[in-house]
Formats: C-alpha cells, structure tokens, sequence
C-alpha cells in the first residue's frame, strides 16, 4: 500500500517544477515576439546629432569635446564631424556610431578665442 502511494506522488510535478515551466515559457514566448518584431519592423537608418560638451584649453589651442548620438536603429559608419567657428574649421572622423548609441571626438580650434562653433555631421557610410 505504501508503495502506491509513493509512485502516485512522484508522477505529479513539484510547485517548483510548474514554476520553472512558466517562466520557460514567458522566456520563449518573449524571443518568439521579439524575432516576430524584428521581421515586421522596419529598422530606422541612423539619425544623427552633435552636440558640445565641454571647451578646454589644450597644447595646440582649444579643444571642444562633442559627442555624436545616433537616435536611429542602425550603425553608421565613418561618421565626419565638422565644427566652424568664424573662419576656423575643425573636423573629426569617428570610425562608428551604433544604433541609439553615442561617440565622443575633439575638434581642435588653433585660434586664440574660445570657439563658438557650430557643429554639423558631413557625412557617414554604411558598415
């Protein structure tokens, strides 16, 4: 008798076994839907900004740090950045920017003012 009793129990799954096969399943569900996302979604191209950070005095002028963000989903590549403050222009290649990502680069102003650049992206490749 006691016998029946232990193969009746061992058949049915512990509490920690159901949890494990919930949170299995949430898991597989959620790679299912995001693979689902990825092949309906378009991805944006990149979107890039650039903004100041800081204007520092360096050894070969003044150095401005900016920082180009990418609000768009994919890298781009060979990023050029230019500043120009009054007659000066200064530019910086950054090798990538990834997808809602961000690089720092310096643009080295030689003049003996602080610089009020205005900033621009030129240009960018695809990876």
């Amino acid at each position: 008798m006691s016998s029946r009793k232990l193969s009746s129990s061992a058949s049915q799954p512990s509490r920690l076994q159901g949890l494990c096969a919930l949170i299995g399943l949430a898991v597989i569900l959620g790679v299912i839907g995001t693979l689902a996302r990825a092949v309906v979604v378009e991805a944006r191209p990149p979107d890039l900004i650039v903004q100041a950070e800081s204007v520092r005095r360096g050894a070969g002028g003044w150095v401005m740090d900016v920082t180009v963000v990418n609000r768009g989903d994919l890298t781009a590549a060979a990023v050029e950045v230019e500043g120009v403050s009054g007659s000066e222009t200064a530019k910086a290649t950054l090798d990538y920017v990834p997808g809602h990502g961000s690089k720092a680069a310096a643009l080295v102003f030689t003049g003996d003012e602080r610089p009020r650049a205005t900033l621009r992206v030129l240009g960018w490749s695809s990876p």
